[in-house]
């Protein structure tokens, strides 16, 4: 028991068995039998695969969520013009660095309802910054797109981009997040719904953008594209075994990967279905006087639980969960110009909201080994501050 009388726990930000003892012999036995190991013919079907279960043309395989929305930042980017995109305030920093590297960045607040862009704030920056891009976060599993927000992109002509790193299978509208813009990114991070150790996704129905993100992903090479597609390209005075075509990266990952990653995928919406029930849980049973349960909870795919003090003590909250050996982390990046990186930036500062966040918000991990019962646990501690 702990001195306030509670039930002490073991709850780690991530399970410690997330690829299970299944998962390592197939491993295993890829490495024995396979004569290749990086990207091959098993990324190929993993990527297939994930198309299948997410509705889209396109996916490009690589090694984190992070070169996903490098990719996409890259290949959507004219450097020499510096077109502006907007996200939110309180998000990761790899969704705005390739920005801040190959654009201009402006940050919008956000709305305290479910960390989407707050959208009066986000039309005062599409009025007067008049930005080509948006990319979307939907920050712990909560659907940050709306019906209006979809408007004021169609208003204003903005293209949207989604980063879906947090929100496997979350939906809007019927269909799954990660089909309602340009393209989109996942992450297959060891804390995330899923698991490919490091690694991550590009979704696109585009076909001239997927034809891009083939070659950002590989050098920039020619041999990278469609066979089909390769004579239009080629020049007589190179090599088309290297030819290379455009500037490019090398964010590959994988058939060792994407075995694991075929497997997980499997088991994805089991576990959307369990995260999402302990969220159910978790907004049941704790006291709406003292802390925020009120998101907008429609479509979500439940990332992390998120403790958003109202009436009650932000460090008193640490302390009881660190009473209770509960491992907890800030929301995501809080509020972003708050880190010594964006002083580089140079843009008007919407941040209220991401503010009250920033001070306010933390997040304990929701996964297979969390239970209604630990949830209930973790309420009735919070609730007694």
């Amino acid at each position: 028991m702990s001195d306030a009388g509670h039930t002490q726990l073991t709850w780690n930000l991530m399970t410690d068995d997330a690829i299970t003892a299944a998962d390592r012999e197939a491993l295993a036995e890829f490495v024995r039998t396979s004569s290749r190991l990086t990207q091959g013919a098993v990324v190929k079907r993993f990527e297939g695969a994930w198309s299948r279960w997410l509705g889209c043309k396109y996916s490009v395989y690589v090694n984190s969520g992070s070169s996903a929305n490098l990719l996409i930042v890259r290949a959507l980017s004219d450097p020499y013009l510096k077109e502006t995109w907007v996200t939110q305030a309180c998000t990761w920093a790899t969704t705005v660095s390739p920005i801040m590297q190959f654009a201009n960045l402006q940050l919008c607040d956000i709305s305290l309802e479910n960390f989407s862009p707050d959208l009066k704030n986000l039309e005062h920056i599409f009025k007067t910054q008049k930005p080509k891009f948006l990319l979307l976060t939907h920050l712990l599993g909560f659907v940050a797109l709306s019906d209006p927000l979809l408007e004021l992109c169609d208003k204003y002509g903005v293209v949207l981009v989604e980063d879906c790193c947090e929100a496997h299978g979350a939906e809007f509208g019927g269909k799954k997040v990660g089909t309602h813009g340009l393209a989109s990114s996942f992450s297959f991070y060891y804390g995330h719904h899923m698991t490919t150790i490091e690694g991550g996704m590009i979704c696109t129905d585009d076909e001239k953008l997927y034809h891009e993100l083939l070659q950002l992903r590989s050098h920039g090479m020619l041999r990278t594209l469609p066979q089909k597609f390769r004579s239009e390209h080629q020049v007589d005075n190179v090599d088309p075994s290297f030819t290379f075509l455009r500037d490019g990266f090398n964010v590959r990952n994988t058939d060792f990967h994407a075995v694991l990653g075929l497997r997980q995928l499997s088991r994805l919406d089991d576990c959307i279905a369990h995260r999402n029930k302990n969220y159910e849980t978790f907004v049941d049973e704790l006291d709406p006087t003292k802390y925020k349960v009120d998101f907008i909870k429609d479509g979500c795919s439940n990332f992390a639980l998120p403790i958003f003090v109202k009436n009650a003590n932000t460090e008193a909250a640490k302390e009881k969960m660190r009473e209770l050996n509960i491992e907890y982390r800030p929301c995501v990046a809080g509020n972003l110009y708050q880190h010594p990186f964006m002083e580089a930036v140079n843009q008007f500062r919407f941040d209220k909201n991401a503010q009250e966040a920033h001070q306010k918000c933390m997040y304990v991990g929701n996964h297979k080994d969390v239970t209604p019962q630990m949830v209930k646990i973790l309420c009735e501690a919070l609730n007694s501050l």
